[in-house]
């Protein structure tokens, strides 16, 4: 089975409440179409999609309707959602679900001072949820679950009302609560069925490098990013490229695919790892060392691709 998760950068195919303007320009959507047929993977695992109506219009007009496309709303104020596409020509039955409604349990500081001022006769101030979703996808074969995938798009580092910096608060909170998730699937099926986490963290969380917000992930799972398990050198570890002020660059590794150990040995390590972006004639393009080259790419972030000898077929 190969997995691919790939942030596709504000993906709106359709929106009428901001107008043609807010759209992917056109280019940019068939050389994403153009990726996800190189790549070929049985599960590809998207986040900043406009909704089911973009999912759905990728996959018939750009993609010849190969495969079938899962979406759940999330909590995303940006409406950019998380979804799946899935091979059609998988022999696999699918249960999808969302965790939008799940409580992260977190409030802000000043919210927790706020709910100690307010008397029992008072609402107090609700726990969060996710910023997003963790969009859960199960696939089955004969009525037996055979693995469990959990895409996520972790808390940003904008922090427009200035009540967390670099949102790490927030997006420790979501961390958190998706350990938590993984932890209570994988004790639920007796760790007989492998539990994969993937998406945009927000954050650097390699192992032994990672921002103190990621500490759990190493601390209470066997998680292992799958850059890490095929020992990919860390300069090359790199899926998100900015360009602020003077054209001053910044680059890390936002996008993960996290393995449990059952997983690993059957890692295919030729087949996996960060995809670069091809021209036209299928030549794989550098990493963007100015602004321009930056913008000219379809999205401001790498596939990853996950190859495992598992669920052959």
């Amino acid at each position: 089975m190969k997995l691919c998760l790939f942030n596709v950068e504000n993906f709106f195919l359709m929106n009428a409440t901001t107008g043609d303007s807010f759209k992917k320009p056109q280019d940019k959507i068939e050389w994403i179409a153009r990726t996800i047929s190189e790549i070929d993977a049985d599960i590809t695992m998207l986040c900043e999609v406009g909704g089911f109506e973009s999912l759905d219009l990728l996959n018939s007009k750009f993609l010849n309707s190969q495969y079938s496309p899962l979406l759940l709303k999330g909590n995303s104020n940006r409406g950019i959602e998380m979804g799946y596409l899935i091979k059609k020509s998988l022999p696999f039955v699918y249960e999808h679900k969302s965790h939008a409604h799940t409580s992260i349990d977190f409030n802000y500081p000043f919210e927790i001072e706020g709910n100690k001022k307010i008397t029992n006769h008072e609402e107090k101030i609700p726990h969060h949820k996710f910023s997003r979703d963790i969009s859960e996808l199960r696939v089955m074969n004969n009525g037996k679950v055979e693995i469990i995938l959990l895409l996520v798009h972790l808390k940003s580092k904008w922090d427009r009302e200035g009540i967390d910096w670099n949102g790490s608060q927030r997006r420790k909170a979501e961390l958190k609560a998706l350990v938590k998730t993984y932890n209570r699937l994988r004790a639920e099926f007796n760790h007989k069925v492998p539990v994969v986490i993937a998406g945009d963290m927000n954050g650097v969380a390699q192992k032994g490098r990672q921002e103190p917000e990621f500490d759990d992930l190493y601390n209470l799972t066997d998680l292992e990013d799958v850059l890490e398990v095929i020992n990919e050198p860390h300069e090359q570890r790199l899926t998100y490229f900015y360009f602020g002020k003077e054209n001053n660059r910044e680059a890390s590794q936002l996008d993960y695919i996290f393995l449990p150990r059952e997983l690993h040995s059957l890692v295919k390590k030729e087949e996996s790892g960060i995809y670069l972006f091809r021209d036209g004639h299928g030549v794989a393009l550098t990493y963007p060392q100015e602004s321009y080259q930056r913008y000219a790419l379809p999205s401001d972030h790498y596939p990853v691709v996950a190859s495992l000898n598992f669920l052959s077929f």
